[in-house]
């Protein structure tokens, strides 16, 4: 069985940089776990184990950048763990604790080309939680990881307004909701100012909900905004104008009506899950247009499948959609590479091929955005996802 310790040369392929533009019929070294070196030849060691991909196309793993994949196991409804509803503000839980390996839906991602995803609280909260970064497939526990506390997880809208107004509690409205982040902020800015001033050695035990958004609003956590229909756009823009902190829009199905503004802020967008039925008022105006307007204005936009509102293993298929919607193919992979891992914050080590990053690709019998292509193999870590075809107890060990 291979590990992530082998020497691997891949040989005659069309290597899909994304960054680099694409070299035809190229070589590309693995050496424990990593991309160790690409080009049309380059130096490999002896013993190193050839694999000839006779002009296969080959491109970075994808990754999805909002995904609650593990955290409801496919097939298992009744045991999902991605909403801690009994709270309007739950900062201090963590989207990992509720992580599980054993999700059949992990592995048909991983056969689909689908490496890593960005898991998250769902949105039935003002504040959810903190998320996680996760690979789709590993040997053990710990190869699933990529970072264990990668963001903040916010919401605005229908969702917190029909979850906890439904129940007579606050908020019932989307003025509720604006009010109640300003004040956590507020709550959390005094926290962390007096914190500071706190003697070394001072008992005093840290509340663990402040503490999250504190480290959200000092830029140690980008905040990741649920926001389907401009005007929450707009409202929560309003605020962190205040503050100065990092975010990206999730979903952003009325990005459209408000491109200018998310575009003089710089602000990311995890645009989708556009695939399927307008299943709510904040739906209505979903486009697969959204993602050609993004890359016009410069707004940085990742394609997101939300799974498991839609599969996540169909993720080159979401992107195709927008290719048919006027998104340029090069775009369109990059919407499912390079941009999701800059918007998690990864590009050094996911997103592209480059020597130094991690040894996740794909190898396509053709064009990944023509649907009728599926992956011929793909690689985690260093490792041939096809040479682990039954979990072991070592899967689940921590």
């Amino acid at each position: 069985m291979a590990s992530a310790a082998d020497v691997l040369l891949l040989e005659n392929g069309d290597l899909e940089t994304i960054t680099r533009g694409r070299l035809a019929r190229g070589q590309l070294l693995v050496k424990g776990g990593r991309i160790a070196a690409l080009g049309k030849r380059v130096a490999a060691p002896r013993g190193a184990k050839r694999f000839d991909l006779k002009g296969a196309f080959v491109t970075p793993g994808l990754i999805d950048a909002h995904s609650h994949v593990g955290m409801m196991e496919d097939g298992v409804p009744g045991d999902g763990d991605y909403n801690e509803s009994t709270d309007a503000m739950t900062p201090d839980v963590m989207a990992l604790d509720a992580f599980r390996t054993s999700d059949v839906a992990l592995r048909e991602a991983a056969e689909s080309g689908v490496t890593a995803a960005f898991i998250m609280p769902g949105s039935a909260n003002v504040i959810g939680g903190l998320c996680a970064i996760v690979k789709t497939f590993g040997l053990r526990y710990a190869d699933y990881i990529v970072n264990a506390e990668a963001g903040f997880k916010m919401a605005l809208g229908e969702n917190p307004k029909r979850t906890h107004g439904g129940k007579g509690k606050r908020p019932g409205t989307r003025m509720g909701i604006a009010a109640m982040i300003r004040q956590v902020f507020a709550d959390a800015e005094a926290y962390a100012q007096k914190r500071t001033k706190l003697k070394k050695g001072d008992p005093a035990a840290p509340d663990l909900k402040l503490e999250s958004v504190a480290r959200m609003l000092a830029g140690k956590l980008t905040c990741r905004c649920h926001a389907h229909r401009g005007f929450d756009m707009l409202a929560f823009m309003r605020i962190a104008d205040r503050y100065k902190f990092r975010y990206v829009f999730e979903h952003a199905t009325e990005a459209l009506e408000v491109m200018d503004e998310l575009a003089a802020r710089k602000i990311p967008i995890a645009f989708g899950p556009t695939f399927g039925s307008r299943g709510k008022i904040e739906t209505q105006s979903k486009a697969w247009s959204t993602p050609a307007a993004a890359a016009k204005a410069g707004v940085l936009c990742a394609i997101t499948g939300d799974h498991s509102v839609t599969p996540l293993r169909h993720l080159c298929v979401y992107a195709a959609l927008a290719v048919r919607a006027g998104l340029s193919n090069a775009d369109a992979l990059k919407t499912i590479t390079i941009n999701p891992a800059k918007i998690l914050g990864v590009e050094h080590r996911l997103g592209s091929l480059e020597p130094g990053k991690d040894a996740d690709l794909v190898v396509w019998p053709g064009d990944p955005l023509d649907i009728r292509n599926a992956p011929t193999r793909v690689m985690i870590g260093g490792r041939w996802v096809d040479e682990y075809p039954v979990p072991t107890p070592a899967l689940y060990r921590k």
